[in-house]
């Protein structure tokens, strides 16, 4: 929603997250989860011409409108994008509106909305948690079976990448090369590798770890026999 994204640029200007596609899909993610939860209002506003023309108001209506809080069995039933909901309802209808007409000529031509004071209350609260994939240094790890993925490997691919010795269009078995290679005794295996390295490019966003898709080979069938005894 366009009022949330101008929050997060405010309270976090230095912080790159908003503009890389995958964080931004995370934030927008965890604002409708904690939108359906009750946990955010979310007001629907519309500019009175916008509502003239679509015949939503009378022409008598008052020329400044107040945002109309959105119920939350309303936005529920809202279309998302990704799993987020987007600046403007999505083919609205009256079922989704739950039969208020009203409500409905707002969700046509009108802006979904949050307050800033409760964004930045809610913003504040979840950033403390630590639990966002930029906040990895404030993780706590539990116990049981140490992980593979520990510093010192991640710090050796992160080394390759910056030296343009590795980037995520290089296989995965390329990089376990050169891991092993370089004197590494104790290399993971190359699945736990690209675990490591998609979640480099989660916390980072650096287009380098994004690793490449390449297409799953066919399985061949063995050729039926023609006369079979």
């Amino acid at each position: 929603m366009r009022a949330i994204k101008r929050a997060i640029k405010r309270i976090e200007k230095r912080e790159a997250s908003v503009g890389f596609g995958p964080w931004r899909e995370q934030a927008g993610q965890r604002l409708t989860a904690a939108v359906k939860k009750a946990r955010l209002a979310v007001y629907v506003f519309a500019e009175p011409q916008a509502l003239f023309k679509s015949r939503a108001l009378s022409r008598r209506s008052p020329q400044k409108l107040e945002p109309v809080i959105v119920p939350v069995s309303v936005l529920a039933r809202l279309i998302t994008t990704r799993g987020s909901l987007p600046d403007h309802p999505i083919r609205p209808s009256i079922k989704t509106a739950e039969g208020d007409e009203k409500l409905l000529g707002l969700l046509t031509v009108g802006v979904l909305v949050i307050r800033a004071g409760d964004f930045d209350v809610w913003y504040r609260s979840e950033r403390a948690k630590g639990k966002w994939p930029s906040q990895r240094s404030r993780l706590k790890i539990g116990g049981g079976r140490p992980t593979k993925q520990d510093e010192r490997v991640r710090s050796a691919v992160i080394e390759l990448v910056r030296d343009g010795k590795w980037s995520g269009k290089v296989s995965i078995v390329k990089l376990h090369r050169l891991l092993i290679a370089a004197g590494d005794n104790e290399v993971p295996s190359p699945d736990t590798l690209a675990r490591l390295v998609d979640q480099l490019h989660a916390e980072t966003g650096q287009a380098e770890f994004l690793r490449a898709k390449r297409p799953r080979r066919k399985r061949t069938q063995p050729p039926v026999p023609q006369n079979p005894v």
